[in-house]
């Protein structure tokens, strides 16, 4: 047998080996096609997943010191926390949580949701994250925190409520203007009581009118309000602002005294006491005279 094939039959291999070729070709084309496809796809993707991500991105986290003086009210703390916080906390916002009452502290009881007086004078670290709730949540506990040591049980010796010591620390608090008077305005004010006297001090009248003179006239202590202590009997119903540390020490320990008079005498803030009525008058009595003179 002639091992040499006809040329027919060599072409027809021929063209079989190179048809074999193309479609070996073509597949692998196709392959390569396909995984550039898939790979744009998936950069695509990862695109769209990148940009999704950054579209829903949580703003960074702003942190802000929040500083509270002391004998602010519950409106000017509001204020002050809108300022430090930069409107992360509004003061409508804060207004709205201190009054939206639910907190439970055993310290409240009795106050019928009226947070004067419990919102502690601190400096305070707050984020952007920071709820309104949650600011008037870290003064109170700020206060359950400092005054936790303190004797309560002195106010029954004093004849008064705990409730009614914050009362009188805030009048010491608004009262004062040099540490070494908050325990003899306190005795004051423990005396006045005892002597059913009228307390007759012109911070509660402040806070009556809601703003604050340098100079009451005679028409605004003739102002209806159970804080007008020159016309109730005994302490205003509340708080009249949030006192420090200090002034609720010195309400729960005042100075033992027979004073029932005091009148601001120095330029320094200080106050001079007397239980001598006569003694007082002349006193008032040079003091308008250095205004007018």
């Amino acid at each position: 047998m002639n091992p040499e094939q006809p040329r027919s039959s060599r072409a027809e291999a021929g063209r079989q080996r190179a048809k074999e070729k193309a479609r070996a070709r073509n597949r692998a084309i196709l392959a390569v096609t396909a995984l550039l496809i898939l790979a744009a796809g998936g950069a695509l993707g990862g695109v769209f997943i990148y940009r999704k991500v950054r579209a829903n991105r949580v703003p960074p986290l702003e942190t802000y010191s929040v500083t509270i003086p002391e004998g602010f009210t519950v409106e000017q703390i509001a204020e002050k926390v809108e300022e430090d916080t930069e409107g992360a906390v509004t003061e409508e916002e804060f207004l709205d949580a201190a009054r939206s009452g639910g907190y439970k502290y055993d310290f409240l009881a009795g106050t019928e949701g009226n947070l004067e007086g419990f919102l502690f004078p601190k400096t305070y670290e707050m984020t952007s994250r920071t709820t309104a709730r949650g600011v008037v949540k870290k003064l109170l506990d700020q206060y359950g925190l400092e005054t936790a040591d303190l004797d309560w049980s002195r106010a029954q010796q004093l004849g008064v409520k705990p409730y009614e010591v914050l009362i009188i620390a805030s009048l010491i608090e608004e009262e004062a203007k040099v540490a070494e008077d908050r325990p003899l305005i306190a005795s004051v004010v423990y005396n006045r009581l005892r002597n059913n006297m009228k307390l007759g001090i012109c911070a509660t009248v402040q806070y009556a009118l809601g703003e604050w003179k340098e100079e009451l006239s005679y028409s605004d202590l003739e102002v209806d309000s159970p804080y007008n202590t020159y016309k109730i009997e005994g302490l205003p119903p509340a708080p009249i602002c949030s006192p420090g540390f200090e002034s609720i020490r010195a309400a729960l320990y005042p100075a033992q005294t027979d004073f029932i008079y005091y009148i601001l005498t120095g330029a320094d803030g200080k106050h001079s006491f007397t239980a001598d009525y006569n003694q007082f008058l002349r006193w008032k009595e040079e003091q308008n005279s250095k205004k007018t003179g």
